[in-house]
């Protein structure tokens, strides 16, 4: 068994200390359930070297940039991308990035992402499911996901908080609307036509993509309603003499689905096998939503892909740095460069 650093994990945040400042001004302490841990680059070399992590491909997580201010949301986001390219440089080998874009903010997000990636050179974006209840099949998005598409970029989807279940159960919202939200915006995306109109995107799903390989063959089932017209009647479902939707149209649904990539931060057993029935290793990339969980949580996620026993040696190997690669060819270079290091 391999004992060196040979993982990419996909799904690792950061947290600077310039926007935890920025937040703290406003009285915004970290998210729903978690304040913002005390977490530095050289804490999270050191984090990644006892799991065996080679790479980091880094990613801003919930709360985001917008809060309610274009000006803000866009001053956080180059703050954020400025400093994931610091990381880079500082830490040769060690890591990639996923740029932030301060959504729905659709002008100030094309212009964050030519300079994300043309200037500081990112490797895709991240975005979050959701913001201020605007879904990622939001019509007014639809210039972004051109440009992505154009540029065959990588986005990484990851849940956002959902303001209203603050309060007594503050511990559901990353616990179960989570995985809602993703459901959701994949839903969102595959409904609007997106995932159909640009193929060119390489879509990456947070924490297993929710519930979406549980409910993969429901989701698409409902794909007819929303090309005839989100809101009308399904047709056939008043008829039971009706032939009822097209198969054709199913079968494109799912083929869109087993299309996205899923990663494995915190899936469990059952989790890991549904996947693993529903799109297999190819589609599946190592990740441990580093950064905001303790070393005790990364290692529990870790233990589980390891102590599954559906996947072959070569399959595993696909699943915690292959897929990666493939995914982002210029981590061949930089894993080329890498030696473990502690910070």
């Amino acid at each position: 068994m391999r004992t060196e650093n040979h993982r990419i994990d996909l799904h690792y945040h950061v947290i600077p200390e310039p926007y935890v400042a920025e937040l703290a001004e406003r009285g915004i302490k970290g998210s729903t359930y978690v304040p913002f841990p005390k977490w530095t680059p050289g804490k999270a070399i050191r984090h990644m070297d006892r799991n065996k992590v080679r790479i980091a491909v880094t990613s801003l997580s919930s709360p985001g940039v917008w809060f309610g201010d274009a000006s803000l949301a866009r001053r956080l986001s180059r703050l954020c991308n400025e400093f994931q390219t610091r990381m880079m440089e500082d830490f040769p080998g060690r890591f990639g990035s996923l740029a932030c874009l301060p959504l729905p903010d659709v002008k100030g997000a094309l212009a964050e992402l030519a300079y994300a990636l043309d200037e500081l050179h990112h490797d895709g974006v991240v975005l979050l499911t959701d913001t201020e209840g605007c879904y990622l099949g939001d019509p007014e998005y639809e210039e972004l996901f051109a440009e992505l598409d154009r540029r065959g970029s990588v986005v990484f989807i990851h849940p956002h908080d959902d303001p209203g279940q603050q309060g007594r159960y503050d511990i559901f919202s990353p616990l179960l609307e989570w995985p809602v939200h993703t459901t959701r915006a994949v839903m969102d995306l595959l409904y609007s036509g997106r995932l159909k109109r640009f193929p060119n995107i390489r879509f990456i799903l947070a924490h297993g993509g929710g519930t979406v390989p549980y409910l993969a063959h429901r989701i698409a089932s409902g794909l007819h309603r929303a090309d005839s017209g989100r809101g009308e009647k399904m047709a056939g479902m008043g008829d039971l003499d009706s032939p009822g939707p097209s198969n054709d149209v199913f079968e494109e649904g799912v083929g869109l689905l087993k299309r996205l990539y899923y990663d494995t931060a915190s899936p469990g057993q059952a989790h890991l096998a549904a996947l693993q029935e529903f799109v297999g290793p190819s589609h599946l990339v190592f990740g441990t939503d580093g950064g905001w969980t303790p070393p005790i949580q990364t290692a529990q996620t870790i233990d589980e892909l390891l102590a599954y026993d559906g996947f072959i040696p070569s399959e595993l190997r696909t699943i915690e740095e292959d897929t990666a690669l493939g995914l982002f060819p210029r981590l061949r270079e930089t894993a080329a460069t890498t030696s473990p290091s502690a910070a």
